[in-house]
């Protein structure tokens, strides 16, 4: 009887105690979460003969493998190797065009900012644009390029014409246009 009694002082006090729930609560989550970032370590792990037979060609795979190697007194330890990272194919300039490759991070607008900035480097002309008129030049080239997913690696061309044409237009924008990319402008690192 006891038992049951002390049983339902228990329940009695967290139904009572919603501060003692929530405490549990709390605890449990950060100790499932330490527990699921913790670097858990395998020791005395043997490699297995897939493992040793493996072929050079396969070891260059984006994913990282475990290599186990003989420590301090002979112990076998697993370390992971580092994966080989494949090259990204380069930028490329054509006569009529420049193909920009995207690397982590970037965007369409992005790539289109690196090849007006490239379009504009290449002619005088045009050296003098501020940067709310190449604001307005890479949103139009990023707006007349067919809309894809952009990977690591990823490539898109932007034809000079269509630079070009991007530029007369952004030499056409009213005080108010160029006022209201002024916000957008002041964001980019133009280095």
């Amino acid at each position: 009887m006891t038992e049951e009694q002390n049983n339902g002082g228990f329940v009695e006090r967290l139904r009572n105690s919603p501060r003692t729930v929530s405490t549990i609560i709390v605890i449990l989550i950060i100790a499932g979460a330490i527990f699921a970032f913790s670097d858990r370590k395998q020791t005395g792990v043997t490699p297995s003969p897939e493992e040793t037979s493996e072929a050079p060609e396969q070891s260059a795979s984006a994913e990282p493998t475990v290599v186990a190697e003989a420590g301090k007194e002979g112990k076998v330890e697993a370390v992971k190797a580092t994966p080989v990272p494949t090259p990204l194919p380069e930028a490329k300039e054509t006569t009529e065009a420049y193909t920009e490759v995207a690397t982590r991070g970037q965007s369409v607008t992005v790539l289109a900012r690196i090849a007006t900035k490239r379009y504009v480097e290449a002619n005088e002309a045009y050296k003098g644009l501020s940067n709310e008129q190449k604001i307005y030049v890479e949103d139009y080239l990023k707006d007349n390029v067919k809309r894809q997913p952009l990977p690591v690696g990823g490539q898109v061309t932007f034809s000079k014409e269509l630079i070009k044409k991007g530029i007369e237009a952004s030499q056409k924008l009213s005080d108010a246009q160029q006022k209201n990319l002024q916000k957008y402008a002041q964001r980019v690192n133009w280095n």
